[in-house]
């Protein structure tokens, strides 16, 4: 049985990590974003002006904007080097 060291030493494996990481980064940051900094209520409708400029929502709406755009990239990524592999 191989050991755990090496499993994770793997590219692939610390590939799909990453992706992983990105998509439950994401997810969460998407509805904390709507939790914390943007609550539906009207007390949320009145404070959302001032919570956008909050150093948490601004994080969540940078992992959430990164995060897609990561997530994007790799799918890209992903079906560029399909492309290869079926023409070369």
């Amino acid at each position: 049985m191989p050991e755990i060291s090496t499993f994770l030493s793997n590219p692939l494996v610390r590939l799909v990590g990453i992706y992983l990481a990105w998509i439950v980064c994401h997810y969460l940051a998407a509805h904390l974003y709507v939790y914390l900094c943007t609550p539906v209520t009207i007390i949320g409708f009145i404070l959302s002006p001032f919570m956008v400029a909050a150093p948490h929502c601004q994080a969540l709406r940078w992992t959430v904007y990164n995060g897609g755009v990561t997530i994007m990239n790799m799918w890209v990524l992903l079906g560029a080097w399909i492309i290869s592999k079926l023409v070369l």
